[in-house]
């Protein structure tokens, strides 16, 4: 029996209960507050939300595409990307993280990939997509002052940007750093492939515009439902959407971040005394980015059925 994955079964039960608990009570609590905020929804801003949150997965979709079909001689179509990419998010939600590139390797294995190189390939976008997205929300934290203590974030921003720095120039030392400790943590031989610096330089340019689409999916949910945000407001919310996607998702015991995401939203948002929209918001864009995920899973598995090298794998 492995209690191991039992464990971690239990803890994102409890996370994702208490969570509920905290906002269901929350809820009760400011209830006023919220019908005060006389909340509208307005569908044609929910509905440019649910655009920028696609784009933003289909951003994230074309970095993958990108890095493999560079580091193999084998080539993948980004229709095909797709399919792959976004039906194996479906099952991000299961605690562990690591299905998702369980079924990549499996359904990419007859084409000839290696589950090293697909490894290798999720690692780097997922690191550089991570770095990306806390820069830039750290950057909009810095254009806020009196919000959040000023030398904290300035410090934070200083600290990642130096060890970006590091790996935008020393690149090839800093992967091969990054694959040994990532072996050691995952008892496995995870080879390096060599990454040329304009690849990653495209790398950080399409996942900072998918840091910028998933922020701005945030805003957009804000006028959905009818709140009327302040301009030094507007960076709080995008800042927070990034900053508490990053640590939900570098918490592995929670699936898909759930719950950890909603928490820290919820507290930067009512740090900034944005009261009512720290409590609907959280809960928003995650009802959002599923039913995204939902979308984009289901238009996966019909190109599954509609490319002829996969059909034999469902």
């Amino acid at each position: 029996m492995n209690y191991r994955r039992i464990i971690g079964v239990v803890l994102s039960i409890f996370i994702v209960c208490a969570t509920s608990f905290f906002f269901l009570h929350a809820f009760r609590k400011n209830w006023l507050l919220i019908q005060s905020a006389e909340i509208r929804i307005t569908a044609t801003y929910v509905v440019l939300s649910f655009v920028a949150f696609v784009i933003t997965y289909l951003l994230t979709t074309f970095g993958w595409f990108l890095t493999l079909n560079f580091l193999s001689h084998h080539k993948i179509t980004f229709l095909e990307s797709i399919a792959v990419v976004n039906t194996s998010n479906l099952i991000k939600y299961i605690p562990g993280k690591v299905w998702s590139y369980a079924l990549q390797i499996y359904w990419l294995a007859d084409k000839g990939f290696s589950k090293s190189l697909i490894v290798f390939t999720n690692l780097v976008n997922l690191f550089i997509s991570l770095m990306t997205a806390m820069i830039l929300g750290l950057c909009l934290l810095v254009l806020l002052p009196g919000i959040f203590p000023h030398s904290v974030t300035l410090v934070l921003l200083v600290t990642f940007v130096a060890v970006e720095l590091c790996f935008v120039i020393f690149g090839e030392q800093v992967v091969r750093t990054v694959v040994s400790a990532a072996n050691k943590f995952l008892k496995r031989e995870i080879e390096y492939r060599f990454m040329s610096q304009k690849l990653i330089y495209y790398l950080h340019l399409i996942y900072l515009a998918a840091a910028f689409f998933f922020g701005l999916a945030a805003y957009l949910l804000c006028l959905g439902f009818g709140f009327q945000i302040a301009v030094n407001k507007v960076l709080l919310i995008m800042s927070s959407m990034m900053i508490a996607e990053v640590i939900g998702f570098v918490s592995f015991i929670a699936p898909g971040g759930l719950g950890v995401r909603e928490g820290l939203m919820f507290l930067m948002l009512n740090g900034g005394a944005v009261s009512a929209l720290s409590l609907v918001l959280p809960v928003g864009t995650r009802i959002v980015s599923m039913a995204v995920d939902l979308f984009l899973g289901t238009i996966g598995l019909v190109l599954f059925n509609r490319l002829a090298s996969f059909r034999t794998k469902l």
